[in-house]
């Protein structure tokens, strides 16, 4: 049976938590004493871990589930603001509250679960892109709830710091000119998935009734413009996630200008 995940949701490497580490089961916080700035723009890495008081013991481990995030942190409250939206999908949620929450359900699973399973949810948060006018984010979540496997996904936001606005395809590429932007990255995907022009897609892939379409999932790159389906999009799990680059010199003429602006920056012209 076929499953699908909206972009936002799932990637990392589960972490145990062996029996040693579970010793100080408490919340933690640390800050990373590297900052980093483009202009006036600061921030440094924050870190937040909450475990559960409860044990799961098997024969060969003692583990217990955890929620843990990490994100920067920026000295532009607005910026900040942001970040934290990316972060846990909420622009009231807090990081605490969030871990208390998953916590909490996990200590209600393993109270009435005669064999409970330990939980994991990881989200990582980093700076992928920044100039003086822009600012690319990058999260990597993963979570276990029980099952066969976790899920994760790559999520990619954008965030305009001239006027303070997230920045999503449309302000990339103008909706009247997509057609020919997934047209354009049509062509690079057959060719990187070695297709003929005319071979069908509904056989291989989870296209919706065989029609090629580019996920809202992108990244601004120095010299491409990077489409990324997470798992579960177009492939099964065991595939992963797929990364589809179409360079800018394909498609220059469909950018809009703010685009072209961000480009600029990002390559230094």
């Amino acid at each position: 049976m076929r499953k699908k995940m909206t972009n936002m949701s799932w990637a990392y490497v589960s972490i145990a938590c062996v029996f040693a580490a579970c010793q100080f089961n408490q919340e933690t916080k640390e800050t990373d004493k590297q900052t980093t700035s483009v202009d006036t723009l600061t921030y440094k890495y924050q870190h937040y871990t909450l475990y559960s008081d409860h044990l799961v013991k098997t024969s060969e481990t003692t583990d217990t589930a955890f929620y843990t995030v990490s994100y920067p942190s920026f000295t532009d409250s607005t910026v900040n603001q942001f970040v934290l939206t990316t972060l846990l999908g909420s622009d009231t949620a807090s990081v605490k509250g969030t871990a208390q929450t998953f916590i909490g359900e996990f200590d209600e699973f393993f109270l009435s679960d005669a064999f409970p399973r330990v939980w994991t949810s990881e989200s990582h948060l980093k700076v992928h892109r920044i100039t003086p006018s822009y600012l690319g984010l990058v999260i990597d979540v993963y979570t276990y709830t029980g099952g066969a496997h976790g899920n994760y996904a790559t999520v990619f936001t954008h965030y305009d710091l001239t006027n303070h606005t997230p920045l999503t395809l449309n302000d990339i590429v103008m909706k009247p000119f997509q057609n020919e932007l997934t047209a354009v990255a049509e062509r690079y995907f057959r060719k990187q998935e070695n297709l003929a022009v005319d071979q069908p897609l509904d056989d291989r892939y989870f296209f919706d009734q065989g029609h090629f379409h580019i996920p809202e999932n992108f990244a601004l790159e120095q010299d491409s413009l990077l489409f990324l389906y997470n798992i579960y999009e177009i492939k099964p799990y065991v595939d992963g996630q797929t990364e589809l680059r179409v360079p800018y010199t394909e498609i220059d003429r469909l950018l809009t200008d703010r685009a072209k602006h961000i480009v600029a920056e990002l390559t230094n012209k």
